[in-house]
């Protein structure tokens, strides 16, 4: 993906998003600071110990048995932790969806990530 997608191979690569839809933090508020604070959590598990994290792609992806030792791991990070660089791939993977026309419009990435 960061080779020949985004043009970088040494780009980060999110692979996907945690989401919370708006109404539900102005609805939840106590509840959407506990989920974000445990997806923090998995950051961490993920950056600290790989070896242990990788286990749970077993029935949570099509990546089964050795090979779940040998992928890539997403490049997992919290929304206080975005630079202006890493907005700017996300955009340019969403762009690919665009391009592909399993989008109608171009979604903005920057508008989509949470600002706490």
């Amino acid at each position: 993906m960061a080779h020949y997608i985004l043009g970088d191979p040494q780009a980060p690569w999110h692979g996907g998003s945690a989401s919370l839809t708006t109404e539900f933090i102005k609805k939840n508020p106590e509840v959407a600071k506990k989920y974000i604070a445990a997806y923090a959590r998995g950051i961490d598990l993920v950056r600290k110990s790989p070896a242990e994290a990788r286990q749970f792609m077993k029935g949570y992806t099509a990546i089964e048995g050795p090979l779940t030792s040998e992928v890539p791991l997403a490049s997992y990070m919290l929304y206080s932790e975005f630079k202006p660089s890493d907005v700017a791939y996300f955009q340019k993977f969403y762009d690919l969806f665009t391009e592909k026309g399993i989008f109608d419009k171009k979604v903005v990435v920057d508008g989509l990530l949470y600002k706490g």
